[in-house]
C-alpha cells in the first residue's frame, strides 16, 4: 500500500496524463509524399533512397516514397541512387505534401581513343576532365576526373556530372610504356589547344555519352635531375612541374625523404618553372627555379625559402579636397595567379590609421592584388617598378625582401545611381561597372535588389552590365567573354564628383 505522499504523486502524474492526452490527441500528423524520376527520361527509379531529417526509406517500382507521422515544420527529402547525381527538394508541411517530385540527373560518360601522329594507339595515356569555376572574372579549374588510356589508346570517364568540361590529354600516367623509347607528348586540349586560355569546353548532358578522341605527337623526352637546398628529411614536401600559363605537366617526379634528391621525367623541350614546396600553415617554404629544357638537365640545386612579408602604404591624394581627409580605409587582397585551384589561399589585410598595412608569410610566386578602399578610388599604385594599375598581377621573388606596394588614394570620385529590370519587373541582378581604361582596380560589382548606388567611382568611361543567376556566370576578366556580352552592355561616362543614373536591363546568366 503506498503511503500518502506516494499516493498523491501518482495521482498527480495520472491528472497530467488526462490532461496532455487531449492535446497530443489533438496533434495534427502529416506526410511527405512524392516520386523520383530520371531527369533525363522521365521514367521513375525504383529502389532510390529517400531520406528527412527523421527517417529514411526506399522508393517503390513506381518510384513513389512516403513518410508520414510527422509534425509540422520544414524539411528537406533528399534522393540518391548509384549511377546518379544526388538531388533534393526543402518541403514545407501543414498540411500534408503529396506531390513532391525528386528529379535526379544521371551520371554522363566520355571516352575515347588516343593515338600518335602514325595513328598508333598510346598505352597509359593521362585523359583529365576538368571543371570550371569562376572567381573576380577569371576562370579557374581542377581535376574533375582522371584515368589512362588501356593498351587499345581506349579511355573511359564515368561517373561524369552533367556540365561542361575541359579535356586534357595531360602526359604519361606515371611512366613512360617504353622505358627506353624516351618519348613523350605535350599537353593537349580537345580541339587541339595547348593551353586553357584558348581550350574549348565540352558540354555533357544528363545520362549521355560523348566521344573524344586525342591526336598527340611524340617527340624526344628529357630528365631533370638535382637536389633541394634546405630539405628536411621526413617532412612532406612536392615537386612540380609548371608549363605554359603555369599549368600542372604531368611529367612524373620522384623525391628522395631523406635527402631531397630528385628526378623529373619524361619532360619535352620547352620553358618551364620548376617548383618545390615543403612543410605546412607559416612553417611553409618554397623554391622556383625557370628551366628551359632542351636536353637532359643535371645538377640542378633548388633551395627552399620561407615567407616574406608584403609591406605597403596607402596615402591619401594631395587634391583630396578642403576638408580634412578621413584615414585610408582599405581592404587588401593577395591571391595567387594560378589558373589551377590548389591549397593555395587567398591572403588579406586592412590598412592601419596611417594607411599602412603588412603581409606576412607570402612564398615565391607570382600574384594579383585587389584593393578595395571605402572611402576613395585608387587612383595610383606600384610595387617597385610595377604599375599595378596598367596589369595588378607581381612576382615575389625568391629570398629578397619585396618592395614596399604603395598606392594613392582619391576621394573626387563620381556616383552612379542603377536601376535594373527585365521586361519592366525590377532586379534583383548582379551589377557589374568595367573601366574602359582596362584598371581592373576600379572595376566594380554588386548584387542589386530594388535600387543599387556605387559611390567613389573612379572618374571615366564604363561599360555596366547587369544579370540573373550566380555572380559567376560573367568570366568579365576574359575578352572573348566580354566580347559575347558586348551587346548587353550600357555606356556611361563618370567625372570627377559627378552622379549619374542609369537603367540596366536584366540578361540571364549563365552558369560557368
Amino acid at each position: 500500500m503506498l503511503s500518502p505522499p506516494a499516493a498523491r504523486r501518482v495521482q498527480f502524474s495520472v491528472a497530467v496524463a488526462l490532461l496532455a492526452a487531449p492535446l497530443l490527441a489533438g496533434e495534427p500528423d502529416f506526410c511527405i509524399a512524392g516520386t523520383v524520376l530520371n531527369a533525363a527520361t522521365g521514367e521513375p527509379l525504383r529502389h532510390a533512397a529517400v531520406t528527412i531529417p527523421q527517417s529514411a526509406a526506399f522508393t517503390d517500382a513506381a518510384g513513389a516514397f512516403r513518410f508520414c507521422n510527422l509534425p509540422a515544420g520544414a524539411y528537406y527529402a533528399n534522393a540518391e541512387k548509384p549511377g546518379f547525381v544526388a538531388a533534393g527538394s526543402r518541403v514545407a508541411v501543414g498540411p500534408s505534401r503529396e506531390d513532391v517530385v525528386l528529379r535526379l540527373d544521371p551520371f554522363s560518360v566520355i571516352a575515347g581513343r588516343v593515338e600518335d601522329a602514325a595513328g598508333e594507339p598510346l598505352q597509359y595515356a593521362l585523359i583529365q576532365a576538368l571543371s570550371a569555376s569562376v572567381a573576380e572574372g577569371r576562370r579557374k579549374v581542377r581535376v574533375a576526373s582522371a584515368v589512362s588510356t588501356d593498351d587499345r589508346g581506349v579511355y573511359r570517364l564515368a561517373g561524369l556530372h552533367p556540365g561542361r568540361y575541359y579535356l586534357r590529354a595531360a602526359g604519361w600516367d606515371g611512366a613512360t610504356p617504353d622505358p627506353d623509347a624516351n618519348e613523350a607528348f605535350a599537353p593537349i586540349y580537345f580541339g587541339g589547344a595547348s593551353e586553357l586560355a584558348s581550350a574549348t569546353p565540352v558540354t555533357v548532358e544528363p545520362g549521355r555519352d560523348l566521344r573524344a578522341d586525342f591526336s598527340v605527337s611524340l617527340r624526344t623526352a628529357y630528365r631533370i635531375r638535382g637536389a633541394i637546398a634546405g630539405f628536411s628529411p621526413g617532412r612532406t614536401a612536392t615537386i612540380e612541374l609548371l608549363g605554359a600559363g603555369q599549368e600542372p605537366s604531368a611529367a612524373p617526379a620522384a623525391l628522395d625523404a631523406a635527402t631531397g634528391v630528385f628526378q623529373v621525367g619524361d619532360v619535352v623541350p620547352g620553358s618551364y618553372i620548376l617548383r618545390a614546396t615543403q612543410g605546412d600553415g607559416r612553417e611553409r617554404v618554397r623554391g622556383e627555379l625557370p628551366l628551359q629544357v632542351v636536353g637532359d638537365v643535371k645538377g640542378v640545386v633548388l633551395p627552399l625559402v620561407g615567407g616574406v612579408a608584403l609591406k605597403g602604404i596607402v596615402r591619401m591624394a594631395a587634391d583630396s579636397g578642403p576638408a580634412a581627409p578621413s584615414p585610408p580605409n582599405c581592404a587588401i587582397r593577395l591571391s595567387p595567379v594560378e589558373v589551377w585551384i590548389s591549397e593555395e589561399t587567398e591572403l588579406a589585410a586592412a590598412t592601419e590609421p596611417n594607411g599602412e598595412f603588412h603581409i606576412e608569410g607570402v612564398l615565391t610566386g607570382r600574384y594579383r592584388i585587389g584593393m578595395d578602399c571605402a572611402n576613395g578610388y585608387i587612383s595610383a599604385a606600384r610595387f617597385g617598378e610595377t604599375d599595378l594599375l596598367a596589369g595588378d598581377e607581381f612576382t615575389i621573388p625568391p629570398g629578397v625582401a619585396p618592395p614596399p606596394l604603395e598606392a594613392v588614394l582619391a576621394s573626387d570620385g563620381g556616383a552612379l545611381d542603377v536601376t535594373a529590370s527585365t521586361d519592366g519587373e525590377p532586379g534583383p541582378a548582379w551589377v557589374i561597372l568595367l573601366p574602359g581604361s582596362g584598371y581592373e582596380l576600379h572595376t566594380r560589382i554588386a548584387r542589386l535588389n530594388a535600387n543599387l548606388n556605387f559611390s567613389e567611382v573612379a572618374p571615366g568611361d564604363y561599360q555596366a552590365y547587369a544579370w540573373t543567376g550566380p555572380p559567376e556566370a560573367f568570366e568579365y576578366a576574359n575578352p572573348d567573354a566580354r566580347q559575347a556580352w558586348a551587346g548587353r552592355a550600357v555606356s556611361i561616362h563618370i567625372g570627377p564628383r559627378d552622379r549619374q543614373n542609369v537603367a540596366l536591363k536584366i540578361a540571364a546568366g549563365e552558369d560557368p
